[in-house]
């Protein structure tokens, strides 16, 4: 009888640690989940990611202040008492040149043709206009890339959802029956890699911000020598420093839209393991296979998000 006893007061502590592992399994991934959320969530205004992504250098202030001062100012008042005297001494050499290529190019002098004088007033005008409009050209630029990243946070995580469609917490009740079942030895490994996932979430959206901030910062220093390649757009020569300039403005613009499409696949994939996990009938074996996926999809985001810079800059032919 006392035997009984003992047996049962063991059984009911057992049922109670494995009660406490499993509601740490699901709140730290809960906790994952709703981290993801908060983060990027377009509804969450202090959150420094959307601005990361989504602003463009004329608003960006690297601050959810709304008294913020924009680092454009700055920037533009720089260029154009720095920069831009170069840029112009760069524009009259390279029309100059683009003149006397015009002039000598037509047979020694025997094809003369005085057309090649309006041909050489109409590119010295826009050669004026680039340089003098090259901060209005890079705005409407990372305009688009801003568009794009905007509605892809929108369609990714609408003001209404959440990161996961809160599988976690819809089906807490079931995923704990689920984990009940298992022995202690099998929650701890469990519960360990729970919470590997959870800081190994918070290392992503940390290299998801270096990434970001790195990116904003490259765009400032793109864009405060913008008068100089814009001012060899006008010949042939020359003209290369100036494409490959708008080419590597292009890639900056749409990387931070190649770091929405790697957390949409992200998404899927997480969502498909969590939901596998929590399938009825589960062993340990295939959740804790399904945890070691998800952290291996983790840490494979990571690396994305880095190489996100390479991708864009040779979807653009960018150098």
């Amino acid at each position: 009888m006392s035997w009984n006893i003992v047996q049962d007061a063991i059984d009911a502590i057992q049922n109670w640690f494995k009660g406490v592992l499993a509601d740490g399994i699901i709140g730290s991934l809960q906790n994952t989940c709703d981290t993801l959320n908060n983060t990027f969530n377009t509804s969450n205004q202090d959150s420094i990611m959307k601005p990361l992504l989504s602003d463009t250098p004329d608003k960006f202030t690297g601050s959810t202040s709304s008294s913020a001062t924009p680092i454009w100012s700055g920037i533009e008042t720089l260029t154009n008492n720095a920069i831009v005297p170069v840029a112009i001494f760069i524009l009259v050499v390279v029309i100059m040149y683009e003149l006397i290529q015009m002039v000598i190019s037509g047979n020694n002098f025997r094809d003369f043709d005085t057309s090649i004088f309006f041909k050489w007033s109409i590119k010295g005008v826009c050669g004026i206009l680039l340089v003098s409009n090259v901060f209005y050209i890079s705005t409407s630029i990372f305009g688009f890339g801003s568009n794009a990243v905007t509605n892809g946070l929108n369609t990714l995580f609408p003001d209404s959802g959440s990161f996961l469609n809160s599988a976690v917490i819809e089906n807490s009740k079931n995923f704990k029956e689920v984990l009940t079942n298992f022995d202690i030895g099998s929650l701890l490994i469990l519960l360990i890699l729970s919470f590997l996932v959870s800081i190994v979430t918070f290392f992503v959206l940390g290299a998801i911000i270096i990434v970001l901030a790195q990116r904003m910062i490259e765009i400032f220093m793109y864009l405060s020598i913008s008068p100089i390649p814009m001012a060899t757009m006008m010949n042939n020569d020359w003209g290369q420093i100036g494409k490959n300039w708008l080419r590597n403005i292009l890639a900056l613009a749409f990387q931070g839209f190649f770091i929405v499409v790697a957390l949409t696949i992200f998404k899927v994939l997480l969502g498909n393991v969590i939901t596998q996990m929590q399938s009825p009938g589960s062993n340990s074996a295939a959740v804790t296979g399904s945890m070691s996926i998800m952290l291996g999809y983790i840490v494979a985001l990571i690396f994305t998000v880095f190489r996100s810079s390479n991708i864009s800059k040779s979807a653009f032919a960018a150098q």
